[in-house]
């Protein structure tokens, strides 16, 4: 069942502003935006910081561990540059026939695992980041854990 629009935009308001005011704390507001097509809910860029966003705004609705902005961008750059057409088409996931796949690149198992229901769009760059924040919140204990490496998680 979809949240309410409304109770949508107020946990995310409360979100970015938990963000904004930790990150500009640690230094750490990011300015990289991607721009791509992406079905977008009013109130939300449609840029890599608007998709965040309205994942964040999800997650803490649903009672999961929301990581900083931040974070996800990190690995959201590691991960597909930013890209949320990305596929990835030459790795061992690829040659088993599941490629990573969006802005986080995920491949389709464990996006089918870890989406939330209404969510289950793997192109969709927010369902993207939603499923991939809670595959990393169960696997490694927060996304946090791996939002900064340097090869896939």
């Amino acid at each position: 069942m979809r949240i309410s629009a409304r109770k949508t935009r107020i946990a995310v308001r409360v979100a970015v502003a938990a963000t904004l005011i930790g990150g500009v704390a640690a230094g750490t507001v990011g300015t990289a935006e991607a721009a791509a097509p992406a079905s977008a809910v009013s109130g939300y860029s449609n840029s890599m910081y608007g998709w965040i966003a309205q994942a964040q705004a999800i997650l803490a609705a649903h009672g999961d561990h929301v990581p900083p902005a931040d974070a996800i961008a990190a690995r959201a750059m590691t991960e597909s540059s930013g890209n949320p057409s990305a596929e990835n088409l030459w790795d061992g996931n690829a040659a088993a026939g599941t490629p990573s796949i969006g802005l986080l690149q995920v491949i389709q198992p464990t996006f089918d695992t870890y989406a939330l229901p209404g969510y289950s769009n793997i192109w969709n760059p927010v369902d993207n980041i939603i499923a991939a924040v809670r595959y990393a919140n169960a696997r490694y204990g927060a996304f946090e854990n791996i939002a900064y490496g340097t090869s896939g998680y």
